[in-house]
């Protein structure tokens, strides 16, 4: 199992909002989660830093995480973290199943 967390900044609190707003609109939360192979994949604000938003996606493996960044919604979302200017910060952690 792998986990991947992504921390998006934005410039703002409104940027943030904007930005989420359409990735919900575009459905790419409830679409990942759907995915062979999504675990987890949930959004979370930050309690006290109104320009960033987290976003915990857990895989059965790599491999299952590289076909989800090959799906029309993962490449809908890039594009909208494009046109708002969010930046992401990853880190990867592997584990191993019990």
């Amino acid at each position: 199992m792998t986990n991947f967390y992504v921390t998006y900044k934005c410039a703002d609190k409104e940027t943030r909002e904007n930005f989420y707003r359409e990735v919900k609109a575009c459905g790419a939360p409830e679409k990942s989660r759907a995915e062979e192979g999504c675990i987890r994949y949930e959004f979370f604000y930050y309690a006290d830093e109104e320009d960033k938003m987290f976003l915990w996606e857990q895989w059965s493996s790599r491999e299952a995480q590289k076909k989800h960044c090959q799906q029309p919604h993962f490449l809908e979302l890039s594009k909208i973290k494009e046109k708002y200017g969010v930046e992401t910060d990853i880190q990867i952690e592997d584990q191993e199943s019990k």
